[in-house]
């Protein structure tokens, strides 16, 4: 049987690498890592390796997926190469190779970012796709702002990106809003199942309110856990988006968790913005997810009637929008990228009149 490729050309991933291209590793200057913590070179993890002993088994995991992670750059190159190792070869069936383990360019600008490339991985003969990965494409050439969004829900274990060797490559462009947009969630948080990585909503949200991301979902895994709402309590952040209410495994659980996960924050850092968001796929079981819902809103009210003026509340079941619904998830479950885009678009006017 013919590879789809070898029918249609348009499908084929170049990965010939021109030779005249000098490469260097992203954790390196001039390059910038956004939305990672801070670890060990050559280490890319969303969490720091030292606090992954206080995590659930997922999150020891999945803390290496990085999600929300970007490379900021500046270059006036009219070619780029990308090489990177990915730690697997990922499979999952209801989930592009380009969402799980791709990547996405975009140019940025004071006036909005713009795509560039959709970095789509190369696959394995089988399943999944090769851990080892080149491409290269074209640039637009002059000097430009550059954002390479990382892979939603894979990992890295090394990423270069190649120029022309008379290229000039600089820092990248800081986004105007200081302290970024932090989200602490489920697999929905973390980007699954958006087609592409630009698509997840917490990404789309960075790129529109041009504010910095710290993506905190883990897939089954945000447990609303006292150690991570400490961990959480500690950063910069200018909004606090808490949204694992999907990974709380029954409504015993989300009670005993959610507003002591809210105190926490709160009690740290008394004016931050706090965003508490019920889970999105509401009509799966709709008394069962009423009740939930309602475990959520408890929090709000009791934080409103408390005096705490910065807290706040979206229902989860509006975020779908009014119609099409069943198109905007792949499962009944995770997002589809209408489902994202209907969620970024029920969130960004509150989060916008927060910065």
């Amino acid at each position: 049987m013919k590879n789809i490729a070898d029918i249609d050309p348009n499908f084929r991933v170049p990965d010939t690498i021109p030779q005249d291209l000098a490469f260097a590793p992203v954790d390196e200057e001039p390059f910038s890592l956004w939305g990672l913590a801070p670890n060990r070179k050559g280490v890319f993890c969303r969490l720091p390796e030292a606090f992954l002993p206080e995590c659930n088994e997922g999150v020891r995991e999945l803390a290496y997926h990085l999600s929300g992670g970007c490379v900021r750059f500046s270059t006036d190159a009219d070619r780029i190469a990308i090489l990177y190792t990915l730690r697997t070869t990922g499979n999952m069936p209801h989930f592009t190779a380009c969402g799980q383990s791709g990547m996405e360019l975009f140019e940025e600008t004071d006036r909005g970012a713009r795509q560039v490339k959709t970095v789509i991985p190369a696959m394995a003969d089988g399943h999944g796709c090769r851990k080892e990965q080149a491409t290269w494409f074209a640039l637009p050439g002059g000097p430009r702002h550059y954002a390479l969004w990382l892979p939603l829900y894979n990992g890295l274990e090394r990423l270069l990106l190649g120029f022309p060797r008379e290229a000039r490559v600089l820092p990248g462009r800081t986004p105007a809003v200081e302290k970024p947009l932090v989200f602490y969630g489920s697999s929905i948080t973390q980007g699954g199942c958006a087609s592409k990585v630009g698509s997840c909503y917490t990404n789309l949200l960075g790129r529109r309110l041009d504010a910095p991301v710290v993506n905190l979902g883990f897939s089954g895994s945000g447990r609303g856990e006292e150690s991570m709402a400490r961990y959480i309590a500690s950063l910069l952040m200018s909004v606090f988006i808490l949204d694992y209410d999907h990974n709380a495994p029954d409504e015993a659980h989300l009670t005993a968790t959610h507003e002591r996960f809210y105190r926490v924050v709160r009690d740290a850092q008394p004016r931050l913005p706090i965003v508490m968001v019920s889970k999105p796929d509401f009509d799966v079981d709709p008394p069962r997810n009423a009740a939930r819902r309602a475990i959520i809103r408890r929090t709000w009210e009791r934080a409103c009637a408390a005096g705490d003026e910065r807290a706040f509340f979206i229902d989860g079941e509006t975020l779908f929008g009014a119609t099409d619904r069943d198109m905007c998830t792949v499962d009944g479950s995770h997002p589809t990228d209408l489902g994202f885009l209907r969620m970024a678009d029920a969130l960004e006017p509150l989060l916008r009149s927060l910065l």
